[in-house]
């Protein structure tokens, strides 16, 4: 991962230089001024002579931040604002992706908002014009060639916009396999642990599986996947598959969706991957194929859990989750004991890696996706050098160690892998990390409802998997082109 020292000893520095040329934000008033009850009082402005400038004004930055617990940032941010007297860094959580991404669009259109803020990876695409690149023309910058050096490609795929750097990451988060340990022990004769190829997990989902008359269906299903409305990373498992298979998702103008109308060989040496790779998730969801693990009914104890609460209880060996699923399962077990309910033993849950087509033996291509939430700069800030300080800050490799500690999510930076991929429970998504992509996104509501619904379609016999996808395919071309602008934005793309 490290070509040479030297040049590693270079991006070292660089990620801990200042950056910009900056400017002030929402000033403090001097403590002289500001006294309740005149004109400049701000009681959101404690003078302190350790966070202050030379001046007496402290800058304010204002951090937007989604899912992680406030101490995941605490440490790292009091420690930037030892480092940077006159710095002050006000916080913001938040838990609900629809309403943040509301909220950024119309704050910074109101010219207010935040400074730094976590944008997903599949909204850069559409939000780019929001955002402050990193500035060329200081003396020290981070070039492209030394983020790729620091980085893995996805970062670089997604943060590196006509060779400006939009953004660093702090995570790579990358799907993997959470199975119950006790069933893989029990009930399969020859391993116990999930395959690492897609053919080893129908063969073992057939095994696992038992059907019965109850309600749900099952008395324990192999793995729940292969629907969109009871499974909560329905769409991101096909878009794994589809980076799997190969898929070319659009022409070479990205003006139009390929991934249903190219037959040519993938690749992954697949003739009409999108539709293979359709096929295969939604194999589990329907009773024709021998690896049908997963119904309507089976989540109907909690419906808003979707497959969490049934691999709770019990009832599922195998579901799909990011790094940070693990808590919501242990926190779901709790909650089941506290009210007397079956659940399973939290030293059961294990960790596998996401299965592949083609074994490591075979080739050397793996493929998982990426889904993160990197650092960027609002376009409408008026402290540019401190906010991307910061950002460069909380992406140092010590920044990342503790962020790592506290939230579990596998590392944005090379050298830092092989120390995480050795831990017991969740190594896996950073041994994963390297090898995870990205697909281009260009509104990623309108995808996520435009797949799920390709899915549905299918599992409910309305479709065939290739004319699921050719629908879809219709339907993200006029996003697409509502997007560039080649048609009216009041085109009804039958979403």
């Amino acid at each position: 991962m490290k070509e040479k020292i030297a040049k590693i000893l270079i991006v070292a520095l660089v990620l801990t230089s200042p950056m910009f040329l900056g400017g002030c934000k929402k000033k403090c008033p001097k403590p002289s001024a500001n006294v309740p009850g005149t004109s400049d009082y701000r009681s959101d402005c404690p003078y302190d002579e350790k966070t202050a400038g030379n001046n007496g004004e402290a800058k304010e930055l204002d951090f937007y931040f989604v899912y992680d617990n406030s101490d995941a940032f605490q440490e790292q941010i009091q420690a930037f604002q030892s480092k940077n007297p006159g710095v002050i860094v006000r916080t913001k959580k938040f838990v609900n992706l629809e309403e943040y991404e509301d909220l950024l669009i119309n704050e910074i259109a109101e010219g207010e908002g935040p400074d730094v803020f976590m944008v997903h990876n599949s909204w850069l695409t559409k939000h780019q014009k929001k955002l402050l690149p990193m500035p060329a023309d200081l003396p020290v910058v981070v070039t492209p060639d030394m983020f790729k050096q620091v980085f893995f490609q996805a970062a670089a795929d997604d943060l590196i916009i006509d060779n400006k750097i939009y953004g660093m990451p702090m995570s790579m988060d990358n799907l993997a396999i959470y199975y119950n340990k006790a069933y893989f022990k029990d009930l399969l004769a020859t391993t116990d642990h999930p395959g690492v190829l897609w053919e080893d997990i129908k063969d073992q989902v057939f095994q696992l599986t038992k059907q019965n008359n109850s309600p749900e269906r099952f008395a324990l299903a192999g793995m729940g996947i292969g629907r969109s409305d009871n499974v909560n990373s329905a769409v991101d498992a096909l878009y794994t598959l589809m980076i799997q298979y190969g898929v070319n998702f659009y022409d070479n103008k990205e003006e139009n969706a390929t991934f249903a109308s190219d037959s040519s060989t993938s690749s992954a040496g697949v003739k009409n991957p999108g539709v293979e790779a359709l096929t295969l998730y939604t194999s589990f969801g329907l009773p024709t194929y021998k690896n049908y693990s997963w119904n309507d009914t089976i989540t109907g104890f909690s419906p808003s859990e979707k497959e969490i609460n049934p691999f709770v209880r019990g009832k599922v060996a195998m579901i799909l989750g990011y790094p940070y699923l693990y808590d919501v399962l242990t926190q779901a077990i709790q909650n089941q004991q506290k009210s007397g309910d079956p659940h399973i033993d939290k030293d059961d849950i294990g960790i596998a890696p996401m299965p592949q087509l083609v074994s490591a033996t075979e080739g050397t291509k793996r493929d998982t996706l990426a889904s993160y939430f990197p650092l960027v700069v609002a376009r409408t800030t008026d402290v540019p050098k401190e906010a991307w300080e910061l950002i460069e800050y909380l992406t140092t490799a010590d920044s990342l160690q503790t962020y790592h500690k506290k939230t579990n999510r596998p590392t944005s930076r090379k050298d830092l892998v092989s120390e995480q991929q050795t831990e017991e429970l969740f190594g896996i998504f950073a041994f994963q990390a390297p090898f995870a992509k990205s697909l281009k996104i260009y509104d990623a509501n309108f995808y996520h409802k435009i797949f799920a619904d390709a899915i549905q379609a299918v599992v409910t016999n309305i479709s065939t998997p290739k004319e699921a996808l050719v629908d879809a395919e219709k339907k993200v071309t006029c996003v697409i082109k509502k997007q560039k602008k080649l048609i009216s934005m009041d085109t009804d793309c039958g979403i």
